[in-house]
C-alpha cells in the first residue's frame, strides 16, 4: 500500500527502505532542526505535501539519523532529494522556491523510468 502525499513521513533506516520498495515518487528533505534555512524550507516543502496524491513527502533529519544523512552523501543541509522507481533522481543542496520544487516533482514525474533503465543498460 502507498502513502499518499498529504503529510510528511519522517524517516529512518527500516522506514526508508520500507518506503522505496513500495512507492514511485518521493522527494525527502533532508535537514536538521538547529538549521534556520531547512527551517524556513520546511514550510514550502509541508506546504507542497498537500498538492500531490501520487508524490510520497519525507524528512530525514541528519542529526537523528546520520546514516541515511551520509548514504545521501549529504554535505549541506537543506538538501533536496527525488526518488523515483527506487533510483535517485534528483540531488539539490540549499532551499528551493515553491515553484521550482513543483516543477522538479513534474520533471520526475514525467520521467521515462524504463527509458532510462534501457539507456544504462544498454
Amino acid at each position: 500500500m502507498s502513502e499518499t502525499g498529504r503529510e510528511v513521513i519522517e524517516l529512518d533506516v527500516p522506514s526508508y527502505q520500507e518506503l522505496i520498495k513500495s512507492n514511485d515518487v518521493i522527494v525527502i528533505d533532508i535537514s536538521a532542526d538547529w538549521c534556520g534555512p531547512c527551517q524556513a524550507f520546511t514550510e514550502v516543502f509541508r506546504s507542497a505535501a498537500g498538492n500531490y496524491d501520487d508524490v510520497v513527502f519525507a524528512s530525514i533529519d541528519t542529526d537523528e539519523q546520520p546514516e541515511l544523512g551520509t548514504a545521501f552523501n549529504v554535505k549541506t543541509i537543506p538538501t533536496i532529494a527525488v526518488m523515483r522507481a527506487g533510483a535517485l533522481i534528483f540531488a539539490h543542496e540549499g532551499s528551493l522556491s515553491e515553484r521550482a520544487l513543483a516543477d522538479v516533482i513534474r520533471q520526475a514525474r514525467a520521467l521515462d523510468v524504463e527509458q532510462v533503465r534501457r539507456s544504462v543498460v544498454g
